[in-house]
């Protein structure tokens, strides 16, 4: 397989805006990201502030929990009579406790959200101005299709606005030789096999191809599967157990052991991530090589860059007993391939089935018999933790010591629990994290649709450090890092 798969797009990866509104203004009272109840409380754990079920730490204000917040000061204009009532999410006057309320902004509009136009959108509860109707003002015009400047005999020279972990080159230029990329720069022209190279002029954005650093592939040919009525769940085992989603996979589920159900399912969403430039994926770690890996490399075994050396669980980390613990330390540090990479799904969620005691488990402090007390999985920069929502301040600089990492899923995460995991905090300790979208069930259809909602995310919960760049970073040589994949995908840089 090539080692130099490259995106080439007409659509800039630096200008991004949400894609998607999976959100609606029905409620429930007493729930998470809904009315509180007539009595001014909320369900077990949630606690009522300014008329809304919220998940607040008093003890950690820095934390996830701060995700749900309104995401802009725009009631300011409200009645002050509308302080002594409780708002109603639906009845498009927004209220005291309400960031907008159907077409109800406030003062807000695309242009004070920092775009050039556009309409705005309301997400479910009112917590939330959506952006993806807003327009950034790039690619208003056409951009013309890639051309063919020369033909030669052998290599490319590809022309365009070429993204680089140093920067952005344009005019730039990037050189494939057998394979292989031997310049990055604003001209290769000087370089060996530059003159018999065949020139393509993009007229657009040349990328390392993205990369998807979580999904469940074989799933993502369904659409958006959204309880009725709408609400918000604790974890993952919540909405696991809940019988219109059973009922709704079924058609996969009943035959997913079978290759006649499996391969298509697999194939499709391979093709859906060609098209929309990811060229590495994380998603199918028990696949048949015959099912897989024909369009997009997989990142779980087979992707013919190197030995396979990523494992993994979705199962709870809480069941990892310590025969099992002993296994993973054993792949761990076994002088002959040894695993790399262990992708478990960690802490999936705010609340119940001991969702917040997952973390503590993998590190080997879970006080049950036959846990793996005192034997931590957070091992040598092997780990990587899907999803981390709840994850306290020291836990993180614990992820942070032990150079593990993180896959940020934002679009299912507010889908499906209202919150997501404490980016900002992620981002400011410098831990490693990529961005994925976890599955079209509950997250985006795609990875550019994934980075506008992050890009979205960012804009209405005021976090500097989410840039454009950095996004894209985390869809590029930081998920290479993820996937441990660093030293063959994710940078447009001589030798890959």
């Amino acid at each position: 397989m090539h080692k130099y798969l490259i995106l080439l797009t007409a659509l800039s990866v630096l200008a991004l805006a949400t894609a998607c509104d999976h959100g609606s203004s029905s409620k429930n009272q007493g729930m998470l990201g809904y009315d509180c109840l007539p009595d001014g409380t909320c369900d077990d754990p949630w606690t009522c502030v300014q008329g809304i079920c919220r998940n607040v730490s008093t003890n950690n204000i820095n934390n996830v929990n701060n995700d749900i917040v309104d995401v802009i000061d725009v009631i300011d204009d409200v009645d002050g009579d509308a302080n002594n009532q409780t708002p109603v999410c639906g009845n498009g006057v927004m209220e005291a406790g309400e960031a907008c309320d159907g077409t109800d902004f406030g003062t807000a509009t695309c242009v004070s959200l920092g775009f050039e136009g556009g309409t705005l959108s309301c997400s479910a509860g009112c917590l939330q101005i959506l952006t993806y109707q807003c327009s950034t003002g790039q690619g208003s015009t056409a951009t013309p299709p890639a051309e063919i400047v020369s033909t030669g005999t052998g290599g490319l020279l590809l022309r365009g606005t070429v993204l680089t972990p140093a920067g952005v080159l344009n005019p730039g230029e990037v050189l494939v030789i057998n394979e292989y990329i031997t310049c990055v720069a604003a001209s290769c022209a000087t370089e060996a096999g530059a003159s018999t190279a065949t020139v393509i002029e993009t007229h657009g954005i040349i990328s390392a191809g993205l990369i998807d650093a979580h999904n469940h592939q074989s799933y993502n040919f369904f659409p958006e599967w959204a309880p009725d009525p709408p609400q918000l769940f604790g974890n993952r085992y919540e909405w696991a157990d809940n019988t219109q989603y059973e009922e709704f996979i079924l058609p996969y589920s009943k035959h997913r052991s079978s290759n006649t159900h499996f391969c298509p399912g697999s194939k499709w969403a391979e093709l859906r991530c060609m098209a929309h430039g990811t060229t590495t994926m994380q998603g199918q770690p028990s696949a048949s090589g015959s099912c897989i890996n024909w369009g997009v490399r997989n990142a779980d075994g087979y992707h013919n860059c190197g030995y396979d050396h990523m494992t993994g669980t979705i199962a709870s980390v809480r069941d990892i007993d310590d025969a099992m613990a002993a296994t993973y330390m054993g792949y761990f540090t076994q002088a002959v391939e040894p695993i790399t990479r262990f992708h478990v799904h960690m802490a999936e969620g705010i609340s119940g089935n001991y969702i917040t005691d997952e973390f503590d488990s993998f590190a080997g402090r879970d006080p049950r018999a036959n846990r793996h007390a005192g034997t931590s999985l957070l091992y040598n920069g092997t780990s990587v933790l899907i999803h981390s929502v709840p994850l306290t301040e020291a836990q993180l600089q614990e992820v942070l010591s032990t150079n593990s990492k993180i896959v940020w899923s934002p679009s299912s995460n507010m889908v499906l629990y209202g919150v997501t995991a404490p980016i900002q905090r992620i981002l400011q300790l410098g831990i490693t994290v990529s961005l994925a979208p976890d599955w079209t069930l509950s997250g985006e259809d795609d990875m550019l649709a994934e980075m506008r909602f992050a890009r979205s995310y960012g804009v209405t919960q005021g976090i500097p450090e989410l840039t454009s760049q950095k996004i894209w970073e985390m869809s590029t040589w930081m998920a290479a890092e993820v996937v441990g994949l660093q030293v063959h995908v994710g940078r447009l840089e001589a030798g890959y």
